[in-house]
């Protein structure tokens, strides 16, 4: 099983820093994620965070979680996940999404799809930027981009879905598939805890089972919320989340590390765990890794 720790924007500290000191607990991987706010928290330029990221490590992965296709071309996204794994030097992994967030949508004066037009957009903007990473062309015309034809070793493509169109569609353009568990709780434009504990394992496998049904030896990995520790923030979370199927992700680091390493047997192969409680990373890490710095 792999981990991948998200950077916890918000919390004042450095990319670099961060990396740094995840490379050297023992993580896996880590991911920038693509947001001018969500909420309060204000985030980093994602393509700058990545690169603090790749120039501060040597080991570790990176990948971004995810690139929001509503913000810019995918030219640009092919462009800069180029520039990052060479920046990287082939530790990068470009991770591209549909993007969800109404109010920064609204916030920058365009309009927000719904969600068929979001999926039919991110499942062009994935054909270009495969065609783009794996050949350097890319001569395209379609409902949503038009392009005339427009570089080493690309970065391997990875895609983050949810519903079952979404799931069926891009699965066949990526090397890599990261399902949503909390996909519904995302689905009206913002993140709303109170749908997360409606969340069921049969639902995840059956995301599992739809990523399968169309290529069975792809690696997939899932995206988790966690909160880790025993204090109020912690326990309030789990309170909202109680006895759904993600409030085992929430909760003393011994039993949630437990619940991280069962996914294995679900097939999944990768973790990206998203802090809702700072320090969650930290106080999970001992639990997860029995060496450091391997």
């Amino acid at each position: 099983m792999e981990y991948y720790a998200n950077f916890p924007a918000g919390t004042g500290v450095r990319p670099d820093v961060w990396a740094r000191e995840k490379e050297a607990a023992g993580w896996h991987g880590i991911c920038a994620s693509d947001h001018f706010w969500v909420g309060g928290t204000r985030y980093p330029h994602v393509f700058v965070a990545a690169t603090q990221m790749a120039c501060a490590t040597s080991r570790i992965r990176i990948t971004t979680s995810f690139c929001n296709n509503l913000f810019r071309s995918p030219v640009e996204f092919a462009q800069a996940a180029l520039s990052l794994q060479a920046a990287s030097e082939g530790r990068f992994e470009a991770g591209l999404g549909a993007g969800w967030s109404r109010d920064e949508i609204d916030a920058m004066g365009a309009e927000y799809p719904d969600g068929p037009t979001r999926v039919s957009r991110y499942v062009e903007a994935l054909k270009i930027v495969a065609h783009l990473l794996r050949t350097g062309q890319c001569e395209f015309a379609g409902q949503h981009y038009r392009l005339a034809d427009v570089t080493d070793r690309p970065p391997a493509l990875i895609a983050s879905a949810g519903g079952p169109r979404a799931l069926r569609e891009v699965t066949p353009l990526v090397e890599r598939v990261e399902i949503k568990a909390s996909a519904r709780a995302t689905r009206g434009g913002q993140l709303d805890l109170a749908i997360m504990p409606s969340v069921t394992e049969d639902e995840v496998r059956d995301q599992i089972a739809r990523v399968r049904a169309v290529d069975p030896d792809i690696p997939i990995g899932i995206f988790i919320l966690t909160a880790v520790g025993d204090d109020p923030a912690t326990r309030q979370l789990q309170s909202v989340i109680a006895r759904g199927y993600l409030s085992r992700f929430m909760g003393e680091p011994g039993p949630v590390a437990e619940a991280l390493g069962g996914l294995g047997a679900l097939g999944i192969d990768r973790v990206q765990l998203t802090e809702l409680v700072p320090g969650s990373h930290d106080r999970l890490a001992p639990h997860l890794f029995a060496t450091h710095g391997e």
